[in-house]
């Protein structure tokens, strides 16, 4: 009486927790917000790479173009790196074509050790030779030089690479390289807000800058050619401006584009929290606070012109499509692994990440994260919290999906808005706060429900199984109602238990059996298999009742493939307590069966009847004459052939039955490849056989016993065959 009282009562209460259930998660997800936890930034950023195709791309700029050192160049002039002389030669005809600027998405920070020069020097260091070269032009007597002059007389960036804290877990020191009087470096001008710090603590800061060579540095402006991949290894931001201890470098497409400007100067516009924008001249691009630029990409590799650099050393590429441009030189050919992952190619060529850059600077494309994002976000999860804590903890069922759908569309839409306008306002926390509460409440509310049913399923408990107390549960009317389904049905039992149980007391039998059975039926249970009965040592289960099973004969198979591999693990602790192992056979067949409420008045069993009942018994029993542990039916086999491989055993007509069964040992199809020349051998011995030809059955049979005399079911036929011999 007082269970049903409290029943009564739980609506009152249950209005309570679903509001304080919903201002919890609505906090934790906005506290989540402010976390930012790691996980969920990456997440995130699968988020922005979701958005990214949905946004109206423009065509690519016409002003950037590929200088590749492709594969074609590689097998004209040979293995990279190239001699410097050649570099040289690239950068002349580069400026013969009368291009705007030259970006080198290459480091010169080594000497070219095969210069002449290096080359007498250390032939007389190393081996005190003395070596003269005789009618070899001034310029080519050092390449190193050769490349300074071409870089001197040309609008050139040369590239240079930043290292941060830690390189392979070393701490690295800092630069000596780095200092304000470089003349290559670009001169940043900062306009800040009022209060606002300098803009230098909020970027990037490297300990080291891997310059270009002393006689290169002075000759042309330097820009970093730094990838700036996230957490996943996909790059979808570049820093623009990176610090060392006394100096500030910019990008190589952002100094390439200054350069073809003819600009020395930038502007940097900083706020409280960091960089706000960068400036050249009337180009205005929006940066995150650490200076870091979001690259629209809008097609994969290759969107911009590529150009072979042989096609420029020969001078067969057109004059039009390289006057004016701004080139960048690097590589695409895979062995020089400069290949990284953008959110649309994952195969993206490194030097094509700057022409990216560039045509965001040029065309004003760029995507940012707004200042007021964060409010705006603490806003909306607000807001969702509250509309879905009403919606599923009060509202009537029928509204849950509808309201699910606009609440999750409307938030996607209002992403795509913003991103469409070059903003990245994520919609992922507002979306989770969705899914989340509305999963929550649902399973709360249902749970409320199930509290009421709580009395029945007690009472019935104890008397039928738990499948059938939620069948009644779930079910109004005749209980005993039934119908014909088609059903899997598994039968097993345990190998000369008789035998086994004359060395046992009734105790231990007891205690075996619990332990033999605890993991089957669990097993059973894992596949959405209905246990029936336990007959003695005998297991009945079967499939698709009361519930629909998709793929049933399949499910049926697998436990009891599952069922043999868990024997294993059982027996070893069967050995250790009992000192006893167990085998075990199981049948299975699938066929329509009728199913439904069987007994009396009083007591009720959820059961089967049929033919397809007995036949899985019967199979079950031909386990020992094949020497293998599970027999199934024809029609279990067509039913499940895409998910196991099959051996053929035997057309038996098992007791009971006038028809002819075929039946077979399922194998999973990892086995079947390492079976496979026996299975071949197996299949054409019992085509001798079915074909009467007893004689070469007899000496195919023979052979596959001689090869695997563990294989009963090869003796059987072998012995047949030679009985058939002997009658004929």
């Amino acid at each position: 009486m007082n269970r049903f009282a409290s029943l009564r009562r739980l609506p009152q209460a249950a209005w309570f927790s679903t509001l304080l259930l919903g201002v919890a998660i609505t906090l934790g997800m906005m506290a989540l917000y402010v976390a930012q936890p790691a996980l969920i930034c990456r997440l995130d950023l699968k988020v922005y790479d979701m958005l990214l195709p949905l946004r109206s791309a423009p065509a690519p700029s016409p002003v950037p173009v590929i200088i590749d050192l492709d594969d074609a160049s590689l097998a004209a002039y040979g293995q990279f790196p190239w001699p410097r002389y050649r570099m040289a030669d690239l950068v002349d005809k580069l400026r013969q074509y009368q291009v705007a600027a030259i970006g080198m998405d290459l480091l010169f920070v080594e000497p070219d050790r095969a210069s002449p020069e290096e080359m007498r020097q250390a032939l007389q260091r190393d081996k005190s030779v003395t070596l003269e070269f005789k009618g070899l032009p001034p310029e080519l007597h050092d390449y190193d030089q050769a490349l300074a002059r071409a870089v001197q007389e040309a609008p050139v960036v040369l590239g240079a690479y930043a290292r941060f804290a830690t390189e392979d877990g070393a701490t690295l020191p800092e630069t000596d390289a780095a200092t304000p009087e470089l003349p290559t470096l670009a001169r940043v001008i900062e306009r800040a807000r009022p209060g606002a710090p300098p803009f230098t603590r909020h970027l990037p800061v490297a300990r080291q800058i891997l310059l270009p060579l002393p006689v290169l540095r002075d000759k042309a402006p330097i820009g970093l050619i730094n990838a700036a991949p996230d957490s996943d290894g996909i790059v979808r931001q570049m820093p623009l401006l990176i610090q060392t201890r006394d100096a500030v470098y910019p990008a190589l497409a952002l100094q390439t584009l200054m350069l073809s400007m003819g600009k020395r100067n930038l502007i940097a516009q900083s706020g409280p929290d960091g960089l706000e924008s960068i400036r050249i001249g009337s180009l205005v691009v929006p940066v995150s606070p650490q200076g870091s630029l979001h690259i629209p990409f809008i097609g994969p590799g290759r969107t911009y012109p590529y150009i072979s650099a042989r096609e420029v050393l020969q001078q067969t590429a057109l004059p039009e499509a390289l006057a004016g441009k701004i080139v960048f030189v690097g590589t695409s050919a895979p062995g020089l692994l400069d290949i990284r992952a953008t959110p649309l190619d994952s195969a993206y060529p490194g030097v094509e990440i700057h022409a990216a850059i560039l045509d965001a600077l040029l065309s004003q494309n760029a995507i940012r994260v707004p200042p007021w994002s964060p409010g705006l976000q603490l806003l909306a999860i607000l807001s969702a919290g509250l509309i879905a804590t009403l919606v599923f903890g009060f509202a009537r069922p029928g509204i849950y999906l509808p309201i699910a759908v606009a609440l999750l569309a409307a938030t996607f839409l209002g992403a795509r808005h913003f991103f469409v306008q070059g903003l990245f306002v994520s919609p992922l926390y507002i979306s989770m706060t969705i899914v989340l509460l509305g999963s929550l409440l649902l399973f709360l509310r249902f749970w409320q429900e199930e509290k009421q049913k709580l009395v029945l399923r007690n009472a019935f408990s104890h008397y039928v199984s738990p499948e059938i107390v939620k069948r009644i549960t779930r079910l109004r009317g005749d209980l005993f109602a039934g119908e014909e389904r088609e059903l899997s049905i598994l039968f097993t039992d345990i190998r000369d238990f008789t035998t086994l149980s004359e060395t046992l007391s009734p105790p231990q039998i007891v205690k075996l059996l619990n332990r033999y059975f605890t993991p089957m039926t669990a097993l059973v249970r894992e596949q959405d298999g209905t246990l029936d009965k336990f007959i003695g040592d005998a297991l009945m289960a079967f499939w698709n009742a009361p519930l629909d099973v998709d793929r049933h004969p399949a499910r049926a198979i697998q436990t009891a493939m599952s069922m043999q591999e868990k024997l294993r693990a059982v027996n070893d602790e069967l050995l250790a307590e009992f000192g006893v192992k167990i085998r075990m056979g199981a049948g299975i067949h699938t066929g329509p069966t009728y199913v439904g409420n069987m007994g009396s008045a009083d007591l009720v069993n959820y059961t089967l009847i049929g033919d397809s009942v007995n036949l899985a018994a019967r199979l079950e029993g031909l386990c020992p004459r094949y020497g293998v542990p599970i027999v199934v039916s024809e029609h279990t086999r067509n039913a499940a052939q895409d998910a196991f491989a099959f051996q053929y055993l035997d057309t038996v007509t098992v007791k009971g039955k006038t028809q002819a069964v075929r039946v077979y040992l399922p194998l999973r199809f990892e086995e079947a490849a390492a079976r496979a020349q026996e299975l071949a051998d197996w299949q054409a011995a019992s085509a001798f056989w079915q074909a009467d030809n007893f004689e070469q059955a007899a000496t195919a049979f023979a052979a596959l016993e001689a090869r695997f005399p563990q294989q009963k079911l090869y003796a059987l036929y072998a012995e047949r065959a030679h009985l058939r011999l002997e009658t004929n």
